[in-house]
């Protein structure tokens, strides 16, 4: 059972609202199970070829790659059945080490948001990933600006709920909270805002999503944060977001490594906007027949985009870790009633 609770930070907890889905998703298999073609890899480390973890395209066809590897993005372009690279990697300036980019955004202007979180096997602090860069780029894939913040974390410990979360790492990979820290996965962008889907902390089986104003955040002024707070069950977080037809996609899976939990579509109506209505589960990838990762684990599907909708599906593709180039799959994904 999905449910959701949607409270701004100048709201009181009494206006918080609670809504649960009502029906089993079904399973769906990928269109083919040969991913789409990825033309001329740009990236030199192989790690940062099997590493994409966020994808978004705006109305130009221009769309803007993230990957949890080392401190460079690029811009690709969806052309038929295959991902063509445009131009060459570009670095995000101010990064030492890594980045550790695992989402991307699209509004006119292109986003890409560090984790904000701690190294994963270790726990150790990684600061370089508290950062969101806002770019503008050409048609031949040439950085025109690049604007970059820190002021997301200091809006997550703001709030209560996320405050004993968005702590620096320690090293010890301790439980409280250890590996259930604050962890971005996902973003979208709608009406002025920048939406972070949360990997962690699962707590309760609660997840989250935080939005701010998405000018102040680069610009200076209230970010005005608030929180969503969304039911998912136990061991289970926002791998990615996307907005389509005016309504939030997430896809949702494992909130920790050691978890076993699916990949599945969700619809989170009202989240863009603040009128309540219920979240939909709407399916569950079906990942049995599509490609196995390095050294034959299965793939982590980390990004979505819609490449179509109509009022009887969403036709997404879907990138995952741990594929070469990303292991581009088509899925259609009923719409519910």
């Amino acid at each position: 059972m999905i449910a959701a609770i949607c409270r701004p930070i100048a709201f009181a907890a009494a206006a918080a609202w609670l809504c649960s889905a009502a029906f089993a998703a079904e399973r769906v298999a990928p269109e083919s199970p040969t991913p789409w073609q990825v033309d001329k890899p740009p990236f030199a480390a192989k790690r940062a070829n099997e590493a994409f973890s966020g994808f978004a395209c705006g109305t130009s066809g221009m769309c803007v790659l993230a990957v949890d590897e080392g401190r460079q993005g690029a811009f690709m372009r969806i052309k038929g059945e295959r991902l063509v690279y445009v131009g060459e990697p570009f670095e995000f300036s101010g990064v030492e080490k890594e980045l550790d980019a695992e989402a991307a955004a699209v509004d006119g202007y292109f986003y890409v948001a560090g984790s904000h979180a701690a190294k994963r096997e270790t726990c150790c602090d990684n600061s370089d990933s508290r950062r969101v860069y806002r770019l503008t780029a050409d048609e031949s894939g040439h950085i025109g600006t690049m604007a970059q913040s820190e002021r997301l974390w200091e809006a997550m410990r703001s709030l209560p709920e996320l405050a004993p979360y968005a702590v620096p790492g320690d090293c010890r990979c301790d439980r409280a909270p250890g590996r259930n820290r604050i962890d971005i996965e996902g973003m979208a962008a709608a009406n002025g805002r920048l939406f972070f889907a949360l990997r962690g902390p699962n707590v309760e089986g609660n997840a989250y999503v935080v939005s701010v104003d998405a000018r102040a955040l680069f610009e200076g002024g209230d970010l005005r944060p608030s929180l969503a707070t969304v039911r998912l069950g136990a061991h289970k977080g926002f791998r990615d977001l996307a907005i389509a037809d005016g309504v939030a996609l997430a896809l949702v899976g494992p909130s920790g490594a050691e978890s076993s939990a699916d990949y599945s579509i969700v619809e989170l109506h009202g989240l863009t906007t603040g009128m309540t209505a219920p979240p939909k589960e709407l399916a569950t990838l079906d990942l049995q027949d599509a490609p196995l990762g390095k050294k034959g684990s299965l793939i982590k599907p980390e990004a979505i985009a819609v490449l179509e909708l109509s009022p009887r599906r969403y036709r997404l593709l879907v990138l995952s870790d741990g594929g070469d180039d990303g292991a581009p799959l088509v899925f259609n994904i009923p719409r519910k009633p």
